[in-house]
């Protein structure tokens, strides 16, 4: 017994008569009818009784018809579920995210990926470019997002957003009424650095070095909203890139900055011939949420 006798069964007795079950099923009548005598030879009972003409269902058939009912209904789930999968409406993602990245834009993207995906679930891991990068060859994190490129021949990286840094002050500082802050402006300034080894701490250090800056000695933090924190309660000034600043703008004062310094987002994701479609509209969303607020810079 297969699924197309199964059908044959359930469109005789749901319709009526073979006639009408054949162009339901849009085969010819007598094909139905090899079908019914294949299905009643793997029952090993009548499932139909021939009266006046018509095909009755016998007792036996109407209490399988229930069993069969209940297998279509689990087919037609499976439909569904296939169908929500095809369109990116269910399934489950693991995304990574640099420190300075997983408490604001990560989670911009994500909310505005899930938004529209009530039935996917997502797992936001925030860790270091290593670890990530190592997580998306093992398979363990779909998609990351990261600060600089990580060479690893099972792993693919784009550029998601090159843009200069700004200079974060805060909301009552003398060089807030400035509308570019230059190097030499924050000399003895009291700034706040990204944690000690970063890519970001490390570009940030060279720059003020070849200006010949030094700046006054501040805090440090690994993530964005600590170092945003920071400037908003007035504790030193800071650069980063404009995807950094997330939930903060405005809570801090953000100034374009002078000599520029390119900061890059990257993504990462394992190499394979083709993404899964959830990666892929992962992928698109970031791309909006980054040009979005690339955008509200520049203005």
């Amino acid at each position: 017994m297969n699924l197309r006798h199964i059908e044959a069964f359930k469109a005789v007795i749901e319709n009526g008569t073979v006639q009408r079950a054949a162009e339901v099923m849009h085969v010819s009548q007598p094909a139905v009818t090899k079908l019914l005598q294949a299905f009643e030879r793997s029952a090993g009972f009548r499932v139909f009784d021939r009266v006046q003409g018509r095909l009755v269902p016998t007792t036996e058939a109407l209490v399988l018809h229930r069993d069969v009912e209940r297998v279509y209904a689990g087919v037609d789930e499976i439909r569904r579920a296939a169908a929500e999968i095809r369109s990116v409406k269910r399934g489950s993602l693991v995304v990574g995210a640099m420190p300075a990245l997983a408490a604001g834009f990560a989670q911009r993207v994500a909310s505005a990926f899930l938004a529209a995906r009530p039935g996917v679930t997502l797992e936001l891991r925030a860790s270091q470019r290593v670890r990530l990068v190592d997580g998306v060859a093992s398979g363990q994190v779909d998609i990351a997002l990261l600060n600089a490129t990580h060479e690893h021949p099972q792993v693919d990286t784009e550029l998601l957003s090159r843009a200069h840094a700004v200079c974060l002050l805060p909301p009552v500082h003398a060089l807030s009424r400035r509308k570019v802050i230059r190097a030499a402006d924050l000399k003895g300034v009291p700034f706040v650095s990204w944690s000690e080894g970063t890519v970001t701490r490390l570009k940030v250090d060279a720059l003020f070095a070849q200006a010949g800056v030094s700046r006054a000695p501040g805090h440090s933090a690994s993530t964005a909203p600590a170092i945003c924190a920071f400037v908003a309660h007035g504790l030193g000034v800071t650069l980063a890139h404009p995807l950094y600043v997330g939930v903060a703008a405005g809570a801090v004062a953000v100034r374009p900055f002078t000599p520029a310094l390119d900061l890059d987002v990257m993504l990462a994701y394992a190499k394979r011939p083709v993404r899964s479609p959830l990666v892929t509209a992962f992928v698109e969303e970031a791309r909006r949420q980054a040009k979005m607020i690339e955008s509200d810079f520049k203005k």
